[in-house]
């Protein structure tokens, strides 16, 4: 069985979006932030924030709704 990349988020902001509308497609999710309180936030092994968590069949629509989002957000706007 192989091991599937992980769904990272960029932001707290995309995270955020990115549960409402989860919560909205009635789609069990877990966000995962890459936090420790106890390093203070020092362990950074990649640029991401955060991650998504499901189950492997939503996991195609959780990134179709991300890349919407991102798509859709500031970055993506001429």
């Amino acid at each position: 069985m192989a091991v599937e990349e992980p769904i990272f988020l960029q932001n707290a902001v995309e995270a955020n979006l990115l549960q409402a509308l989860l919560e909205q497609e009635g789609i069990p999710h877990y966000v995962k932030p890459y936090r420790d309180p106890g390093r203070a936030g020092i362990w950074t092994f990649n640029p991401a924030w955060g991650q998504v968590e499901c189950a492997a069949e939503h996991r195609e629509q959780v990134k179709r709704l991300l890349e919407g989002l991102r798509e859709s957000g500031p970055e993506g706007n001429p």
